[in-house]
């Protein structure tokens, strides 16, 4: 015996030229209508689990770096690259984060894996080991 599809059709919103949701544009059908710039939308949300997840528009706030490395104790050395920080919590450098070369995060600073004295946005100093693709994979507060 096949099963019967308790949800056979699909929600559509239109999009304007600006990007903009159409206002009552939703339609309920099996496939995407053909003229205009339709995309599909969860219809049945009562019935599809989902997570909740904030997201903002991304900033790169600027910092500095020492161009020079020491193995383990980067604290002491001077501030003299201007870099961008791609940081998941405001003022904190930590493992996870990355370190750009510009301000919109195309360019990654390749850190080749050593430690670099980082100034966060709030001018803390930080101990921070940066991978090969500006991923960061230790970080310390400097003293």
């Amino acid at each position: 015996m096949g099963s019967i599809d308790k949800r056979p059709l699909k929600a559509f919103v239109r999009f304007d030229g600006s990007g903009r949701v159409v206002a009552g544009s939703l339609v309920l059908r099996r496939k995407k209508p053909k003229v205009g710039n339709w995309q599909e939308i969860t219809a049945y949300e009562c019935c599809n689990p989902t997570t909740t997840t904030t997201t903002t528009a991304k900033s790169y706030p600027g910092g500095q770096l020492s161009s020079t490395s020491d193995a383990a104790d980067a604290c002491g050395n001077t501030l003299d690259v201007g870099i961008f920080l791609g940081l998941a919590t405001a003022n904190v450098v930590a493992i996870g984060d990355t370190v750009f070369m510009n301000e919109t995060g195309g360019a990654t600073f390749n850190g080749g894996s050593l430690f670099y004295r980082v100034e966060a946005p709030d001018g803390q100093d930080w101990n921070v080991q940066i991978g090969t693709v500006g991923n960061v994979l230790a970080s310390n507060l400097c003293p």
